[in-house]
């Protein structure tokens, strides 16, 4: 009788404990509001591609200019906007639990027939953890019209940081390698797109955390 009685206790006991871990594992929602605007016109740009990274929905702009993203999980996003004849374009905002982020989106158009130009496939990849103190960054491109040569260049900067470092200027390979990092350190980096001195695109912000100390 005393086993089985134990057996039922240790049962409840099991029942209750994964209760309250489910309670904890709860997720939090926000919404984004926004509009895309031609950058020199100021008017509203209508069928602009709104995706956001982690992804979550796609859609695109109405007659006004406007979206919506509803239910967005809480967390740094990067919102990226595509729309042919027009130079892409992403911005990282903060979401937070039921409340509402409002962006205003400005797009150039394409003079230099350059191309829709969208940087992804990071390496590390997005969230990747563990990773060494002295570590190479790389990216692919697609969209550019052939025979259009393109620089870059790579910002990098702490959680929490304000500061953003130039790690490097108008390299023209799809990679660069930065050394001297922080142990145990999330770092945020992303890449700029340039075309004759002009800048032409954006990538989304990306992040990686070092290894801790051995």
């Amino acid at each position: 009788m005393k086993t089985y009685k134990y057996s039922i206790c240790l049962l409840l006991f099991t029942l209750l404990t994964s209760c309250e871990t489910e309670k904890l594992d709860i997720l939090y929602y926000g919404t984004i509001n926004g509009v895309v605007l031609d950058a020199e016109t100021y008017l509203p740009v209508q069928g602009a591609m709104i995706t956001t990274t982690p992804a979550s929905v796609s859609l695109l702009s109405d007659a006004e200019g406007k979206f919506t993203i509803p239910k967005i999980k809480e967390g740094d996003v990067s919102v990226n906007i595509k729309k042919k004849d027009y130079l892409s374009n992403s911005l990282t905002v903060a979401v937070f639990d039921e409340e509402t982020t409002q962006l205003d989106f400005l797009i150039f158009k394409d003079n230099n027939d350059i191309g829709n130009i969208s940087i992804y496939d990071p390496v590390p990849g997005n969230g990747a953890v563990d990773q060494a103190l002295a570590i190479t960054l790389k990216w692919k491109v697609e969209g550019k019209k052939a025979n259009v040569e393109l620089a870059y260049n790579i910002y990098i900067f702490e959680s929490n940081s304000t500061v953003q470092n130039l790690l490097g200027e108008n390299i023209v390979l799809q990679e660069v390698t930065t050394s001297g990092l922080k142990a145990s350190t999330t770092y945020f980096w992303y890449v700029v797109v340039k075309y004759e001195g002009n800048k032409v695109a954006f990538s989304p912000t990306w992040s990686f955390k070092t290894r801790d100390n051995l």
